[in-house]
């Protein structure tokens, strides 16, 4: 089987999962995608023999499409209808079994609704599936005109393996002494929350001091903030976290918008108790709030302090308790199953 990718920007996991598909089943994959952006400069290590990669930007519109006619897919996955080229590519290419990839929450706009109606008229008769994170995406595929058996969820999937060996090197020390430190791994960007984030924890350091830090992982337009007790390391590689969640306890996405958050499910398979919003769209699967963590309203200070002291306060048993959940929980998406339920898409008539 031949598998065209028209993607936008590459991360880790997504690569991962296309090596597990290509290892798993006898598929030769040619992905097409911007640059790897600065901000996220991810390394792919290792990519499966049977997997190419090239960057749009090296192409003419002309040669994109070209390229994609000699390839003659038999199936084609389409990230995100905003791309122009890609459109035109996916027009002009005869394979019926193309689907459509896409994390917008389905939120009822004059925009979105206007949106849905272009696409009906205009792409939907040149796509067949589509491939969602959730069931806010759910919702919207159906807006589009999809029918329910032409939609899957479990579109986005964490490196499992990878976090979950995380889980297991550090569960007995965890298990003996939680350590009492939350971490952060995101953009700095307004709309992670992170300032919100740093102005919360500082002030309870005030508050209430204790022996509590915050590490965060990343970088962005926001310069980070000087404090004894939050320290910053900058952008890090999957594979270069160990120390990081070794020493760190309590994950947290403060996010005021997040179509869904890998992140998110990263964390819950490595063993964390999770503190985010009601704005990020991964908590509806991989947060219970109560459960495995809490779930804070979005740009609330009063409620994300509250939730950041009563995370201080739990013993190393309730947390210990939290991150055994989040494990459980995680497994819900796994490489293995989004193969599955992409591979569905294309064998579904």
């Amino acid at each position: 089987m031949r598998l065209l990718i028209l993607y936008e920007e590459l991360a880790w996991y997504f690569v991962n999962c296309l090596n597990f598909l290509a290892q798993q089943r006898d598929i030769k994959i040619i992905v097409y995608s911007k640059q790897i952006n600065a901000v996220a400069p991810f390394k792919f290590d290792y990519v499966h023999p049977n997997i190419t990669i090239y960057y749009r930007e090296n192409y003419t519109e002309k040669v994109l499409l070209e390229n994609c006619k000699s390839f003659n897919p038999q199936m084609v996955y389409l990230a995100g209808w905003a791309y122009k080229p890609y459109i035109h590519v996916i027009k002009s290419l005869p394979t019926s079994n193309t689907v459509i990839g896409f994390d917008n929450q389905y939120a009822g706009t004059l925009r979105q609704q206007l949106g849905i109606l272009y696409f009906r008229l205009t792409l939907k008769p040149y796509i067949k599936s589509a491939f969602v994170p959730g069931l806010q995406q759910h919702t919207f595929a159906k807006k589009l005109g999809f029918k329910e058996e032409h939609i899957a969820q479990g579109a986005y999937c964490c490196d499992s393996e990878l976090f979950a060996n995380y889980y297991s090197e550090n569960k007995t020390l965890k298990e003996h002494s939680f350590p009492k430190r939350f971490l952060f791994v995101g953009r700095y960007a307004s709309e992670k929350g992170i300032t919100l984030l740093w102005e919360s924890f500082m002030e309870l350091q005030v508050e209430s001091p204790n022996e509590w830090e915050l590490w965060c992982v990343g970088k962005g337009d926001i310069d980070p903030i000087i404090h004894p007790k939050i320290k910053h390391f900058g952008f890090k590689q999957p594979v270069e976290l160990k120390n990081i969640i070794s020493n760190t306890g309590v994950f947290v996405l403060p996010s005021t918008f997040e179509p869904w958050g890998v992140v998110i499910h990263e964390y819950a398979t490595a063993g964390f108790p999770l503190l985010s919003t009601n704005k990020v769209g991964a908590v509806s699967a991989f947060l219970v709030d109560g459960e495995n963590g809490f779930v804070v309203k979005a740009n609330n200070k009063p409620a994300l302090k509250s939730k950041l002291k009563q995370f201080m306060s739990l013993s190393n048993k309730d947390l210990n308790l939290m991150a055994e959940k989040s494990v459980e929980i995680s497994t819900k998406i796994t490489p293995s199953k989004w193969a599955d339920s992409l591979m569905k898409l294309y064998e579904f008539k």
